[in-house]
Formats: structure tokens, C-alpha cells, sequence
């Protein structure tokens, strides 16, 4: 008679043959041995189903492989499959390019159970694998401030800030939670983890936060092409974070969770619009146009008092692609708290200094706008560092050729 396990470790797989068992030996080298491991292979062509057939005749009753006949295109199918062939009491997530950290299902587990929470959720670090293994900044935890201490909550009311950690692959989640709320990933979308743990946040009658790191995220170097969350040159890829987005702001509004809504209008703005504004610059002009005409879009739904609530800068980013003032929205998301660069033009009127050199409209666009409390305008010039845009270049007399050359 098989003995249920303690957890189901979900490892959702495409075209990944060669990292595969790394992520799978991490889960069969986990301290909590009541663990099984669901691979899902996502109709790969290469031999990524081989591989996973093989991991599963090796560790029999520890390791099953499940095939998808079609590629679902984004990791939300291959999860919800992984959830339905799944029999652990506790349910989690792997990305067959990541790895668990060792005791990650024993700490999630004993968490739980202290604390009869629906969910648990550990600390995520990314790794940077194109950076020496001794640099300093080669590993980042993943707002690092939520798991600073144990923590239990009975509402996602109590702590909304749990909205800056949306990841659903450093959680474990209750299998008759997830069952008895209709927990799934929506499909055919990326960034399904936004929508699916904002829902998971909403149903738990208590959550729980610990400490320990759990899951290494390998963030990949130029060379190993983008993963999808590093796909934001793609317009596709921002529509879709969109419309999660505007999921989310629909299941808020249909709890009447008006404060919620405004806490994720918040992270939006100190978090998603920035990751994308920070890379726009170097994009052909018609591809700005359309990323900008996106984001004004749903920048026009927001709660206005977010604008407020959010970071500074951020905030001014955000106004400023709002009312179409494009470069100076950019040098607003470029800017780094600390650092003396100045990208936009500075206006002084009626005592304030508001940043992109011209006066704001209305008394939001006053209190958003204004950079005074900054000080740039109160610093000397060699303290400064100017940006600067080459706006025309022109050759007028042409150098002579060296003696000796043609």
C-alpha cells in the first residue's frame, strides 16, 4: 500500500533536457523524505521527455513523468496538470531551471503544521550564474523584507505588502486548499503566478511566512536566451502582464476590496511599470510608442491616490507616461535613489522643482510631480551629473588621411 506523500514537487519542463535532472536531484535530495516529484513535460522536442522517463525509472515511487501531447505555450497547463496527477498532502512548484534549497519542503511543512496555515511561503534568492561564484552581488533575495521573521497572517488585509512576492514557486500550498477553492493557473497567459497567488492570498484563512531560503532561482546569463519573465522586449509579454493585472483589479472589485486594489496599483508602479520603462531607451522609436500607449491605457484605470502612495520617482514615471511626456517619464524610472545623475529638465514655480521642465496640471499632477524634497536643485554642479542626448550629429571637415595610408 503506497504511503501518501508529504509533498508533490510540480517540475514543469520544455526543450530543458539538459537541466532537468539537476532540478529533479533537488527535489529527490530534499531532508523531508515523504517528498514525490511530478515531472510535466510540456510536449518538448528535444529529449527532455526521454530524460524525464528515465528520471522516473530510476527512483520508482518517488518520480512519475507526464507528457503533454501539445505545448500549452506558458507554464500555466503543465502546472494545473501537475496539481490534478499530484497526491501530497502539500503541493509546490519547481521550474526545471531552478533548484530547491535542501531542507525547503521540511521547513515549508513543519511551518504549516505549527501554524495550521493554507499556505507557506519561504524566501526566494535569485542567482546570478554569469557572475563569478566569490562576487558579492552574485546572489539577491527576493524582497528579502517580508521574510526577515516568522510571520502568520489571517488575511491578506493584515499585510498586503505580500503582494511584492507573487512568485508561486517558493510556496507550499495545501492539496484540499487548492481543491476546495478551485485553485488554478489561468492558461494561454503569462505571469499566471500574479493572478493565481493573489487568489491563493484572498482564500487562505492563515498564511505563513518563514525565514529560511527555500528556492534558488538561476537567473540565466545572455547566452541561455531569455525566459519568459525576461522576455519584456516583447509586446506580447507586457500585454499579458496586463491582463492578469486587470484579472486581479476584477477578482479585487468583486471582493469589494477597494484597499487591496490600491496596495497592488501601488506595486504595480514601484515594481512592474519600472522593469519595463528601465529598458525602453534602447528600443526603436515605434516600439516605444506602442509600449507607452499600452501602459497609459491601464495607467488611466488606476486609483489616482496611488500615484501618491507609491515611490517618488516611480510615481513620477508613471504620471508622466500618463500625460505622454515619454523621455522624461524614462529618465524618471532610470533614476537610482542615491545617485547624483539628473536625466530631465528641472522647473522651479511657486517654491516646488518638478521634474521633466514643465509646470504639471491639476493638484495631483503638483503633489506626484515635484522632485524639491530631492534637492537637485539645491546641489552645487560638481556634484551632478547631468544626462545628456545626442540630438544631432554632423561632420564638417574631414580629417586627412596619415602619410602613408589610403
Amino acid at each position: 500500500m503506497r504511503v501518501r506523500p508529504d509533498v508533490s514537487v510540480v517540475v514543469i519542463a520544455y526543450n530543458d533536457a539538459r537541466r532537468l535532472p539537476r532540478a529533479v536531484a533537488s527535489t529527490l535530495a530534499q531532508s523531508l523524505r515523504a517528498v514525490e516529484t511530478v515531472i510535466v513535460n510540456d510536449a518538448s522536442t528535444d529529449r527532455t521527455g526521454d530524460v524525464a522517463e528515465r528520471l522516473a525509472a530510476a527512483h520508482p515511487g518517488r518520480v512519475r513523468a507526464v507528457h503533454l501531447p501539445v505545448n500549452s505555450g506558458g507554464c500555466g497547463r503543465p502546472r494545473n496538470t501537475g496539481i490534478d496527477r499530484s497526491d501530497g498532502r502539500f503541493v509546490m512548484f519547481l521550474d526545471s531551471d531552478d533548484l530547491l534549497d535542501r531542507h525547503a519542503c521540511l521547513n515549508l511543512v513543519a511551518a504549516a503544521e505549527d501554524t495550521g496555515a493554507d499556505l507557506v511561503s519561504g524566501l526566494c534568492t535569485r542567482v546570478f550564474l554569469n557572475r563569478p561564484p566569490n562576487a558579492r552581488n552574485r546572489t539577491r533575495p527576493w524582497y528579502p523584507r517580508l521574510y526577515e521573521r516568522s510571520a502568520v497572517y489571517g488575511s491578506l488585509g493584515e499585510n498586503p505588502d505580500l503582494l511584492y512576492d507573487t512568485l508561486s514557486t517558493n510556496k507550499a500550498y495545501r492539496r484540499e486548499f487548492l481543491d476546495e477553492h478551485g485553485l488554478r493557473f489561468v492558461e494561454r497567459l503569462h505571469y499566471e503566478d500574479l493572478l493565481f497567488t493573489a487568489e491563493a492570498y484572498l482564500a487562505a484563512e492563515r498564511t505563513a511566512l518563514i525565514p529560511h531560503r527555500v528556492y534558488n532561482w538561476l537567473v540565466k546569463d545572455a547566452a541561455s536566451g531569455p525566459s519568459i519573465s525576461n522576455r519584456r522586449a516583447e509586446l506580447a509579454n507586457f500585454a499579458d502582464r496586463l491582463e492578469i493585472h486587470r484579472r486581479i483589479d476584477m477578482l479585487f472589485a468583486l471582493r469589494g476590496a477597494h484597499d487591496l486594489k490600491r496596495a497592488k496599483d501601488v506595486k504595480f508602479l514601484n515594481h512592474d511599470l519600472v522593469l519595463y520603462l528601465r529598458e525602453l531607451r534602447g528600443r526603436d522609436p515605434g516600439h516605444r510608442a506602442r509600449f507607452l500607449d499600452l501602459s497609459a491605457g491601464y495607467l488611466a484605470e488606476l486609483d489616482p491616490r496611488a500615484f501618491e502612495d507609491a515611490n517618488p520617482m516611480a510615481a513620477i514615471a508613471a504620471y508622466l507616461v500618463r500625460e505622454g511626456d515619454h523621455a522624461a517619464a524614462i529618465a524618471a524610472a532610470e533614476h537610482r535613489p542615491g545617485h547624483p545623475e539628473l536625466g530631465a529638465a528641472l522647473l522651479e514655480r511657486d517654491g516646488r522643482v518638478f521634474w521633466g521642465g514643465r509646470p504639471p496640471r491639476g493638484g495631483l499632477g503638483r503633489r506626484v510631480w515635484t522632485v524639491t524634497g530631492f534637492g537637485f536643485h539645491l546641489r552645487p554642479l560638481r556634484e551632478l551629473c547631468p544626462g545628456n542626448t545626442v540630438t544631432r550629429l554632423e561632420v564638417r571637415d574631414a580629417a586627412p588621411a596619415w602619410p602613408g595610408t589610403s
